[in-house]
């Protein structure tokens, strides 16, 4: 994949919220929801990255699901398994969930964090 293609799906997670918080840990009471990462370290960024990209990779392959779920009750039992793969595949790199949410905060509120992620993202492609 050449390098403007990678940018421009790195740049595709971040801007799609892919890189959103998982709302299953709220519901499913696994903790704390959010922990607050104002400066995460380089070593977080690099599992953020990682984590970024396995949460994309459940989209991509929950959404067709989700699209084809023929009512609520089905769209729903979806959803929450794709928030378990989520979280699944965000603690088996080494991170927990209220981790990888407070970073996903702070990326959304600064935008020079959110240009590091990218080219993370886009490196890791």
């Amino acid at each position: 994949m050449n390098q403007m293609m990678k940018a421009f799906m790195a740049a595709s997670v971040i801007a799609l919220g892919l890189a959103g918080p998982i709302s299953v840990a709220r519901a499913a009471g696994a903790g704390a929801a959010y922990e607050a990462i104002e400066q995460p370290t380089d070593e977080q960024l690099q599992r953020y990255a990682s984590a970024v990209r396995a949460v994309s990779g459940v989209v991509a392959e929950y959404q067709p699901r989700l699209e084809a779920a023929q009512d609520n009750n089905a769209k729903q039992a979806v959803r929450v398994e794709a928030d378990q793969q989520m979280v699944d595949r965000v603690e088996a790199g080494g991170m927990s969930v209220a981790e990888y949410n407070g970073i996903s905060h702070a990326v959304r509120k600064d935008p020079e964090l959110r240009k590091k992620v990218e080219r993370l993202v886009g490196q890791q492609q």
